[in-house]
């Protein structure tokens, strides 16, 4: 008996002793990643791309992007996406006195990844890597007579920019990329249809 009334005196007293202390909900360490750091963030992009193919127009479009994004405290915040867009280009060139028409439309879906580095309280160095597979459509015209070919294949893009965090959940990116997609030969394998480019982009974003 006097065991069990030294059992609860002792509980007594520690509960005594914790509901006078202080509670604090604990927090993780700086930078470590937990499920609720995890925002989602919709945004649009706008894009120019000076293309490097022989004998392909220049390009430009949109995309949309949607991201899981890490928004704990640290120095370097984590992207993982998913985007999808349009490209779409025409252009003429002259070649020994002939003259023809080029077409060019591109709808790249790729997966990404980004390291957001702190700057400032509202500047990030945005650095992106992204890979998928893009679908397209190539076409030629010349005296009155066209001919086309759906192409499609892999494609990849490395980038860098900078955000500027405008709200606590609206942000505006200005940023270059250089991207490569591989076609392969079209046309009755006449036409190297493999390109690289190089793009202006600029988007806005919205955190959830």
């Amino acid at each position: 008996m006097k065991k069990i009334l030294s059992l609860v005196t002792l509980l007594g007293m520690m509960v005594g002793t914790a509901s006078a202390a202080p509670y604090y909900l604990p927090q993780p360490a700086g930078g470590s990643l937990t499920p609720y750091d995890w925002q989602p963030v919709y945004s649009i992009e706008g894009v120019y791309n000076f293309v490097d193919g022989d004998s392909l127009p220049d390009t430009y479009g949109a995309r949309l992007n949607f991201s899981l994004y890490n928004n704990a405290v640290s120095s370097v915040r984590h992207q993982f996406s998913i985007s999808a867009g349009y490209e779409f280009g025409s252009d003429t060139f002259t070649e020994d006195d002939f003259r023809f028409k080029t077409e060019l439309s591109r709808i790249p879906i790729t997966l990404g990844y980004d390291a957001n580095i702190v700057l400032t309280d509202h500047v990030m160095l945005d650095l992106g890597a992204k890979a998928g597979y893009a679908f397209g459509e190539i076409e030629g015209k010349a005296d009155h007579e066209s001919i086309s070919d759906s192409v499609g294949g892999f494609t990849f893009a490395l980038g860098a920019g900078i955000k500027i965090q405008c709200s606590e959940s609206i942000y505006v990116k200005v940023g270059y990329e250089f991207s490569r997609t591989f076609y392969g030969k079209t046309f009755d394998d006449e036409f190297n249809a493999n390109y690289g480019q190089h793009s202006v982009v600029i988007g806005v974003g919205a955190l959830f």
